[in-house]
């Protein structure tokens, strides 16, 4: 079996392979996966230097099947230094995904650069997890995993590799390579056993406060579930110079069909 994600079909469509399985339904793709695709082309469209990704959102309309998916980048709000992108991802005629991307002017700010966005250890600091104990699927199993201590049911700090590159073949950005562990925000703090409750979420936020490096990811992410179906997974995300930004994450948490 091949050591990534997708196969490119061609200029915009791929085939995924089984490391793409999602953690709900076996014949499904994870989001993670998905979504870092559509951040592949997204970054491939139209390239500017002067430009740089502030944010990503991604609506999810359904289950994502394990088919050939096709992903289309368009330019919806043109400017000289501010840009709306709009990706959609379509399986079998039927569009799955669609994801708007912000592009900012870049500039340098150094000297005023700040954050309060709460660090974490590194992932030398981390226990090596079975991610495959807790959730089924060829995505989870192609994660490399070291947990931080101190974490409890709902409040984890997580720190992810992949084994799989995302397309065969090809080399894809630094960004497209952080938005494969994104997603996975959702079950690594895991508040109650997914196989007692359902909370898959419908929607995916990505925001940036600067470019991310390549290597391992770190989430710190903490789960809330409100008392009539709603739920929010909330994430800052760090490569290993700190924080890179937050994830969101909206819930729909509901009991298994009778």
């Amino acid at each position: 079996m091949t050591n990534a994600y997708y196969r490119r079909i061609d200029a915009n469509t791929f085939e995924p392979t089984l490391h793409t399985q999602g953690a709900w339904q076996e014949h499904e793709q994870h989001m993670a996966v998905a979504s870092a695709l559509m951040a592949a082309m997204i970054e491939q469209h139209e390239p500017r230097d002067d430009l740089q990704i502030a944010r990503i959102t991604w609506e999810i309309f359904g289950m994502i099947p394990l088919a050939p998916s096709h992903v289309e980048v368009t330019t919806i709000r043109p400017g000289r230094t501010i840009e709306l992108l709009e990706a959609t991802l379509t399986i079998e005629s039927r569009v799955i995904i669609r994801a708007r991307a912000w592009r900012l002017a870049m500039s340098d700010t150094s000297a005023y650069a700040g954050s309060e966005l709460p660090t974490i250890n590194g992932p030398e600091a981390g226990a090596v997890e079975d991610a495959t104990l807790t959730w089924p699927g060829g995505y989870i199993a192609s994660l490399i995993t070291r947990e931080l201590p101190g974490g409890r049911p709902g409040r984890r700090q997580v720190w992810l590799k992949t084994h799989p590159t995302l397309i065969e073949g090809e080399e894809v950005g630094a960004l497209a390579e952080l938005v494969t562990r994104c997603d996975t925000a959702n079950g690594i703090a895991v508040r109650i056993d997914p196989k007692k409750l359902m909370y898959p979420n419908v929607e995916l936020s990505l925001h940036l406060v600067r470019a991310p490096r390549r290597g391992w990811v770190g989430l710190d992410t903490a789960v809330t579930f409100g008392p009539t179906g709603l739920g929010l997974t909330s994430s800052t995300i760090h490569d290993e110079d700190g924080p890179v930004g937050r994830v969101e994450q909206a819930l729909t948490v509901r009991e298994f069909p009778a």
